[in-house]
């Protein structure tokens, strides 16, 4: 076991901290980096023209069928888009109803879109 030997006429006198050039970059570098990071975060977050779409597009007329069984995409895009190239309202009405796969379920309701007039 080891012991110290306190002298007593010793005072104890406060310690000093010395910092280098390298020490006060770190000191005062890293805190204005760190602001400077967030603050380029949240301006672009709050200055974002990103917004949230509407179900359906402003101008696009639709008309809303219900399934029943035998429907499907296609047979609805030919008898209710009128208007349309039968794969391209196939296409706009998968995107209005938000539709993942080309599968629908009877008494699922979807938004197909027709031609005004």
């Amino acid at each position: 076991m080891a012991t110290v030997a306190l002298d007593s006429n010793q005072t104890q006198t406060p310690l000093k901290i010395r910092i280098n050039r390298r020490g006060w970059a770190v000191l005062v570098g890293l805190p204005i980096f760190a602001l400077t990071v967030a603050a380029a975060f949240f301006i672009a977050m709050f200055s974002s023209d990103a917004h949230a779409a509407a179900n359906t597009p402003a101008g696009i007329e639709t008309v809303d069928v219900t399934v029943i069984p035998g429907d499907t995409l296609w047979s609805l895009a030919r008898e209710y888009a009128t208007g349309y190239d039968v794969t391209s309202a196939v296409d706009h009405i998968a995107e209005l109803n938000a539709l993942n796969s080309s599968e629908i379920q009877i008494g699922e309701t979807l938004s197909i879109p027709v031609l005004a007039g």
